[in-house]
């Protein structure tokens, strides 16, 4: 799907994404909610820390973050759904923005305490989503930081096809993560990759980058 008509769904999918999160109990959104308190959970938030959500959607990953005192930058690139989370949260800095572009908006030229997303990620190949996770860590992530994402995941290959199977009439074919391959394609460069699988076809990653 091209870049724009994947924006133009997105925009589209603002006015019934919260509702669609909400009340969907089989794939892809089993368990959402237990998803984003597992992020921030696992972010360890604090007041004050630094904070910037990835694919801030709704915006809400975000308000777990900004209820926690953090200082919260969130970014999408979808305009109606920046304009979703504006009005949840008109005090939430807010940068439209493409993550799989060469160039970022000058805004996100700064380092945080925590980098974290909520069902974005699965959007990306797995080449890309390393790509863009090791310019994360050597751009935006502070020393000691943590990179915290949850989404569309399974432990293994073989657990992903058998949902694929299982699912084949709510299945959509994306780029959801299995465990296993993403710990083969960071930890040989010297990533920390923990999983917790939170639904059938949801988890958490907790990603500490390798030291600089």
């Amino acid at each position: 799907m091209e870049k724009e008509e994947l924006r133009a769904q997105f925009d589209e999918w603002a006015h019934s994404y919260d509702q669609d999160v909400a009340t969907t109990s089989g794939f892809p959104f089993a368990g959402y909610s237990q998803v984003l308190t597992t992020v921030w959970e696992q972010a360890e938030a604090a007041a004050g820390m630094s904070v910037i959500d990835l694919g801030v959607g709704t915006g809400n990953l975000s308000r777990l973050f900004v209820g926690s005192g953090c200082r919260v930058l969130g970014v999408d690139f979808s305009s109606e759904m920046l304009a979703k989370t504006r009005e949840k949260m008109p005090q939430l800095a807010l940068v439209q923005a493409d993550l799989t572009a060469d160039e970022w908006p000058a805004a996100l030229n700064r380092r945080f305490e925590r980098i974290v997303s909520n069902y974005t990620f699965h959007e990306f190949p797995l080449e890309m989503k390393v790509r863009i996770l090791s310019r994360l860590a050597r751009n935006n992530l502070v020393p000691g930081g943590r990179i915290v994402i949850g989404d569309i995941a399974f432990p293994t290959v073989a657990d992903l096809n058998r949902v694929r199977l299982e699912r084949a009439d709510e299945w959509e074919e994306e780029f959801y993560w299995a465990a296993e391959k993403t710990r083969e394609a960071l930890e040989p460069a010297g990533w920390h990759v923990d999983y917790l699988q939170v639904s059938f076809c949801a988890g958490v990653y907790v990603l500490n980058p390798p030291a600089a």
